[in-house]
């Protein structure tokens, strides 16, 4: 079922409170410990040409952030994708990236503080049109990178494989990255090694190896997507402690995230990466992934989904 004009021509559409809105008129009461403290776990599938990519997969990732936070949503795994899929549907995207989250909900007795045990956990989720974590056009000509004086927040101190709004190292890495010209940031762990940047995992290829950072980020979908497609190439992969100066010995470099697939990135703090170029390793990588998604692999179409009546529809006109 499409929306009405109004909410189709919206830049996306939101289920919030029990209905379907205009993104742009989607809230969170602020005394949700999600406003307050960051308190939600979430996660972002995208769909390309009228199917979610590894929803499965993302769900599996969503479930774990949740069992580590102690939440729960208050709705089963089938409502959340016909949600997902509504909101989708409504908006008239046939290509977006898809939020769900499970925040905290007020404290009992509705007080700003309080026992996190009598909370009401609640759901959100919304649809925006598709976008690349880059500028689009670097998607062929290749991304410049940032690495940051700002650290990573270590695993002890805040769990990177859950998938959270605690994102303060990212947001100050993006300033510093944007003020130099750069694409996006890449932050270094405390130890010193590379870890990840605001949506993507971060690879490197030297020979016939792609090596990736393993620990102190968040395990991405298409980062798992990778190990998949270079065992297809007969490229070798492993999780690797890697410093910045292994950025200087590649042969190549890219990116992983469901914002752009894969993407290959050049330079870093201004050198070339390898010959300055995308690499062939890096786009035989993107080729194929976009190949292989629309033969449909790992779809569900967003129409599957839809098997239910719609629920209540907040109207803007």
């Amino acid at each position: 079922m499409k929306g009405t004009e109004s909410m189709t021509e919206s830049r996306g559409i939101a289920f919030s409170q029990g209905s379907y809105v205009p993104v742009d008129e989607a809230t969170i009461p602020m005394l949700d410990p999600a406003f307050t403290k960051s308190d939600v776990v979430f996660d972002a599938v995208s769909v390309w040409d009228g199917s979610f990519f590894r929803l499965d997969d993302h769900f599996a990732r969503f479930r774990a952030s949740c069992d580590y936070v102690r939440m729960k949503p208050p709705c089963t795994e089938e409502e959340i994708k016909e949600i997902l899929a509504r909101c989708v549907d409504t908006a008239g995207l046939s290509r977006s990236i898809v939020y769900f989250m499970c925040t905290r909900g007020r404290y009992g007795g509705g007080a700003a503080f309080g026992d996190p045990r009598t909370s009401r956990n609640e759901f959100h989720a919304y649809a925006v049109p598709y976008y690349w974590v880059v500028p689009k056009e670097r998607v062929e000509t290749g991304a410049h990178l940032w690495i940051v004086e700002t650290r990573r927040a270590p695993n002890v101190s805040i769990n990177q494989r859950v998938k959270s709004f605690n994102r303060m190292d990212l947001t100050c890495g993006q300033f510093e990255a944007l003020d130099n010209g750069a694409d996006q940031p890449l932050l270094l762990s405390t130890e010193g090694y590379l870890t990840e940047g605001p949506g993507f995992n971060v690879w490197i290829v030297k020979g016939d190896r792609a090596q990736t950072p393993g620990d102190n980020v968040l395990e991405g979908i298409t980062r798992l997507t990778v190990f998949d497609l270079c065992r297809e190439i007969g490229i070798s992969t492993e999780d690797a402690d890697l410093k910045p100066d292994d950025l200087d010995d590649a042969d190549e470099a890219f990116l992983s995230t469901s914002g752009g697939g894969i993407i290959p990135f050049t330079m870093v703090n201004n050198r070339s990466i390898g010959g300055g170029e995308p690499g062939p390793v890096s786009c035989q990588l993107r080729d194929l992934y976009w190949a292989k998604r629309a033969q449909g692999w790992h779809a569900t179409p967003v129409a599957k989904l839809l098997a239910k009546p719609a629920l209540e529809m907040v109207s803007t006109t």
